[in-house]
């Protein structure tokens, strides 16, 4: 029995390569949606750890102001949510590194994180500790430092803070 010898013939070595540069393709292309699936992944991760912590802080912080507030019996509103607002990331160019976003978001809340349960009229009594502790933190992030300014600030239930980044000398 004699078995023909196919890969002489130019359409199957033709059909041979393109079945090789084929799989070459779709392999490139596996990587390459597998890379842009595990950023994704990575990102929504590292954001649901920061809302875990900003969770566990605010539950601890809470019930710590709730014992002294038993005691205390204080009236008034009560602080229970801090927004963040960065004014000039296009400016340093970081607008679209949403990972770099979310850990300065994080190191800022760790930052201000004490003001969550207390009453509103206590953080407009010391609205320049708020300040001065935000302002005095150098945040590292990978290579890159940064000092943070508070621009603006409205305390509610809600204090909403506006910050602008500026790199921080070495």
């Amino acid at each position: 029995m004699h078995i023909p010898p196919y890969h002489k013939r130019p359409s199957w070595q033709r059909f041979l390569a393109g079945v090789a540069i084929g799989t070459i393709i779709g392999y490139l292309i596996f990587i390459y949606m597998f890379g842009e699936l595990q950023e994704k992944w990575i990102e929504e991760n590292l954001a649901l750890r920061g809302d875990l912590q900003d969770l566990r802080q605010s539950y601890e912080n809470l019930r710590k102001n709730h014992e002294a507030l038993d005691q205390q019996t204080k009236q008034g509103l009560q602080v229970g949510e801090i927004n963040i607002e960065f004014l000039n990331l296009e400016e340093l160019n970081i607008d679209s590194d949403r990972i770099m976003i979310q850990q300065l978001e994080d190191a800022v809340r760790t930052e201000a994180s004490h003001a969550i349960g207390k009453s509103v009229e206590e953080i407009i009594n010391s609205i320049d500790l708020l300040i001065s502790t935000i302002e005095n933190k150098t945040i590292n992030i990978d290579d890159f430092r940064f000092q943070a300014e508070v621009r603006r600030i409205i305390v509610t239930e809600t204090v909403y803070l506006s910050i602008e980044l500026k790199m921080a000398q070495s």
